[in-house]
């Protein structure tokens, strides 16, 4: 929420299930998908209404001027969501309702432009996700297509990886400067450490110079008020940030103030994904950005902190990945020890799915943070490390 707060043009700010509402103009959801690191998929709402019978929900899709946002000859997904059941006669099946949403669509082109679209679940043009919370239907239109986490540049992953929006909260979490020197022993594909550079250097999470992606919008009705929206210009300024950051990194000969980069390091004990995180540091990243990372293949307990303080925040083996008896007792344990001996003034973040890690770990988290790595809860744990002792004390990193 407070990422969308701080974009141009967005007011009204306010949490909602799943998610949060906002009021923006074209112009301003357009560059937010450029720019929005948090964010899955920004929604516009075409229309609500409640209904007492199936039969509403069709009437209230048949109301909504569906021909102004995109035309018959495009191709057309319905997703459902549910928060709490509608109070009908008889429960609502959900392929039920999907299907009343989708004949409410066609209804109204078949009505005003004599044709229907036709449906692609795999790689439509249009989607709408359509939310029902007990007797309210509300109807969006995906300005965003592939979800936003799809930033382009992470081709190879390793087993658990996160996605890519996970990593931009989890840090934005932590309340890091930007500035503190920041370490990854449990790197795997290199997704928080690769996000963390991009949020210090102010890039935009949507764009690849390489390969610039697609937005669902873009192929909008040229009438609909996304249809008016200067792609080419707000690619154009994300193209420009990064030409700006790579030359301010490069140094003074480039005729641009120099940019301060905090020093990273990415870890991993297998020397094939610390490769991978390379490669997709390399594609994410300005070359002179990607070169300042430094990446290691080496076991968590033989590392040396990069620097008297920082950050350590990591996504280490859990679940299924720590299978054998005892294994994820036995590396809780030495996860712990090594905090406590070696990283004395640093603040350690952790995500993990055994709930109560910080007593497996013999130290006790000054914060834990509720967060779902796809459908699996987990905490988002901090703690601050002091020499001699596990007593609390304040942030080094804000």
């Amino acid at each position: 929420m407070q990422e969308l707060q701080a974009m141009p043009g967005f007011v009204s700010v306010a949490k909602g299930r799943g998610g949060a509402a906002f009021s923006a103009p074209a112009q301003a959801i357009a560059r937010a998908n450029i720019w929005a690191r948090i964010p899955t998929r920004l929604l516009v709402r075409a229309g609500q209404g409640r209904f007492r019978s199936p039969d509403d929900i069709r009437a209230i899709a048949t109301k909504i001027t569906w021909e102004n946002w995109f035309t018959f000859r495009q191709t057309l997904r319905i997703d459902l969501a549910v928060g709490r059941e509608p109070m009908l006669d008889k429960p609502l099946a959900r392929n039920f309702a999907t299907l009343l949403v989708k004949d409410g669509i066609c209804d109204r082109f078949r009505a005003t432009r004599g044709e229907r679209p036709s449906i692609d679940t795999t790689h439509p043009d249009i989607r709408v996700w359509a939310f029902i919370d007990q007797n309210e239907l509300t109807l969006y239109l995906d300005t965003s297509g592939e979800p936003l986490f799809k930033r382009g540049w992470r081709q190879s992953k390793g087993e658990a990886p996160l996605r890519e929006n996970l990593a931009a909260a989890l840090i934005a979490l932590t309340d890091w400067d930007g500035r503190s020197p920041v370490m990854d022993p449990f790197c795997g594909s290199g997704t928080l450490l690769i996000e963390a550079m991009q949020r210090a250097l102010r890039l935009p999470a949507g764009y690849l110079a390489q390969s610039p992606r697609a937005f669902a919008a873009e192929d909008f009705h040229a009438q609909s008020p996304m249809g008016q929206v200067n792609w080419r210009a707000l690619r154009a300024e994300a193209k420009e940030a990064i030409d700006r950051a790579a030359q301010s990194i490069a140094g003074p000969s480039t005729g641009v103030g120099m940019m301060e980069v905090p020093r990273m390091q990415g870890s991993d004990i297998d020397p094939k994904m610390v490769e991978v995180a390379k490669q997709n540091a390399r594609r994410a990243l300005p070359a002179a950005a990607a070169d300042r990372i430094e990446w290691q293949s080496a076991a968590f307990e033989t590392l040396t902190p990069i620097a008297a303080q920082g950050l350590l925040i990591t996504n280490p083996p859990y679940g299924k990945r720590l299978e054998q008896p005892g294994e994820a007792a036995a590396f809780e344990r030495g996860l712990g020890e090594t905090l406590k001996r070696a990283f004395a003034g640093w603040q350690a973040w952790v995500l993990s799915d055994h709930l109560k890690l910080d007593s497996g770990m013999r130290l006790k988290a000054s914060r834990r943070i509720p967060v779902f790595n796809g459908d699996i809860e987990c905490r988002w744990m901090r703690f601050d490390m002091v020499a001699g002792s596990n007593r609390q004390r304040g942030p080094v990193c804000s």
